[in-house]
């Protein structure tokens, strides 16, 4: 039990008596995280016989580095197909593969080729810790746009 023992929980209307009637239980584990647990006797809220129990836990969380990830939203899909149709013609025409060793050097040069393209024309998401993944810039536009009609 987390609130120690013998303290009172309730002054009772009708005969001001004080009494234990409200507990705080914890899983082990978040029992060591307790940093606080006391009832406030100063603290008892208006109508009512209960006195306010204040717990305060240790929980920290640890922030970890987003993942960088591509913002396909904001790509100029017509220059990013120029690009890469550039690019690909010059790789030459395409020739039939008869080795394994051909098809993994040939989708190794495919490979870099789209990787390239990629990394000239599609940003990266500036990311956030509070970022909504849904969030996008029409919403934000007409959040805007309702806001300003008031």
């Amino acid at each position: 039990m987390t609130l120690p023992e013998a303290v009172p929980t309730l002054r009772s209307f009708s005969t001001g008596n004080l009494t234990r009637v409200d507990n705080v239980f914890c899983t082990p584990q978040l029992l060591e995280r307790v940093i606080l647990c006391k009832v406030n006797h100063g603290s008892q809220p208006i109508k009512t016989d209960h006195f306010p129990i204040e717990t305060v836990f240790d929980l920290q969380t640890t922030v970890t580095d987003p993942r960088r990830r591509r913002n396909w939203k904001k790509v100029d899909w017509k220059g990013l197909r120029e690009d890469l149709e550039g690019r690909l013609d010059l790789l030459g025409e395409p020739t039939e593969i008869t080795s394994d060793e051909e098809f993994w050097e040939t989708l190794k040069r495919l490979d870099s080729t789209l990787e390239e393209v990629i990394e000239e024309h599609v940003p990266y998401v500036k990311p956030s810790p509070h970022q909504r993944r849904w969030w996008n810039e029409d919403l934000a536009r007409m959040r805007r746009d309702r806001n300003n009609l008031g």
